[in-house]
């Protein structure tokens, strides 16, 4: 329904625009995170350095040489993310697949099987990227405002530029600040007496009058103090993630998919339950059916997590009950043990039956 709907959209906007401006409009918009990322921070950085560094000049509060560390920071925030655009995440072949594969199959993420897009073997943690039209080796997302994957290869060049983002905000933030207050306190606007020009009438400074005073007569840093001040915040905690998973020796794209896996298997345990206690008989399920349900081909995963993909065909039923068995985590390893045993299906019987056992699972297994 949804390939269906985007098909009619392309067909719709080919008869408007035509083929030709078709295609560069698709390629304009490609880079459409990457253009609004430097208007956002050259525009920043204009502010900065046209109206922050002659105030820095005037203070008493901020030393002079903030103007040369400042410019050194805005060097390295563009050279991190330079790198990080241009080094890719690395491309797995029939020639390369050596290179990459150096993990082994847990069987509950990762199976052994073929590509179905480029029809290779699919190596443990890798992953194809439908953006870049490649299979990329320990896929961690795709990253707009690099345009391309973070994988294997960059990856620790996407956390560069990270920690430079952060540390960018936090530093354009904390020396804008001091340029502020140290006016507030030079000239000790808490306690000077202000006048009302509507009504000409003399009114007592608070926190709010003199906000206003230094937003109306510093507009552009304050904008700028603002932005910063949230951006800092925001891609602190989005670092603070990446440190934690990088910690597991997990990627983005493992942390949502073990995060399902967790979802999957408190459903199914309460419905086993449930159906134990109605006294329902046992049968056994194919282990290949049940990988397809705890694991299933991920559709494309993003900063924010994956995206909403189309179930799997061959995923188990809601009819069916089974016991997944236990599923506890200590001292960052997760336990995992599957005993996909059936008690209840409306669907025809199976013909495979086995026993399957995956355990124990630990998190930071992809060593």
């Amino acid at each position: 329904m949804r390939s269906r709907t985007i098909s009619m959209l392309h067909q719709n906007l080919v008869q408007i625009l035509g083929e030709k401006r078709l295609s560069k409009v698709t390629k304009l918009m490609d880079h459409a995170f990457q253009i609004f990322y430097l208007i956002i921070v050259l525009g920043s950085w204009s502010i900065v350095f046209a109206y922050g560094y002659p105030e820095i000049e005037k203070s008493n509060h901020i030393h002079s040489f903030h103007q040369f560390t400042g410019f050194a920071v805005f060097v390295l925030c563009m050279g991190s993310w330079h790198f990080a655009c241009h080094i890719g995440a690395g491309c797995i072949t029939a020639r390369t697949i050596p290179l990459f594969d150096h993990y082994e199959y847990d069987n509950i993420l990762y199976t052994d099987k073929l590509c179905p897009t480029l029809n290779l073997r699919k190596i443990a943690r890798s992953k194809y990227d439908r953006f870049s039209k490649r299979h990329v080796p320990r896929f961690d997302h795709y990253c707009g405002w690099l345009n391309q994957a973070v994988g294997e290869r960059n990856y620790r060049w996407f956390l560069l530029f990270l920690v430079t983002q952060v540390f960018m905000c936090g530093y354009g933030t904390w020396a804008m600040w001091k340029v502020i207050y140290g006016e507030i306190l030079d000239k000790d606007l808490l306690n000077a007496k202000f006048f009302n020009a509507v009504t000409g009438a003399e009114v007592e400074a608070d926190y709010i009058i003199v906000f206003h005073y230094v937003f109306a007569r510093h507009f552009q840093i304050c904008g700028v103090i603002l932005l910063m001040s949230v951006m800092s915040v925001m891609l602190g905690i989005f670092l603070a993630f990446h440190l934690y998973i990088t910690s597991c020796n997990m990627t983005t794209n493992e942390f949502f998919k073990w995060r399902s896996v967790k979802r999957w298997h408190k459903k199914e345990k309460l419905k086993y339950e449930q159906a134990l206690k109605d006294g329902k008989n046992n049968t056994k399920i194919n282990a290949g059916v049940l990988s397809k349900q705890v694991a299933p081909d991920d559709g494309d995963v993003g900063c924010t997590g994956p995206v909403a993909s189309e179930p799997s065909s061959d995923a188990i039923s809601d009819d069916d009950i089974i016991d997944p068995g236990k599923f506890e985590s200590k001292n960052s390893i997760a336990f995992f043990y599957l005993t996909p045993t059936i008690l209840h299906t409306n669907a025809s019987p199976l013909t495979t039956s086995v026993d399957y056992l995956a355990g124990p699972m630990p998190t930071n297994i992809y060593k």
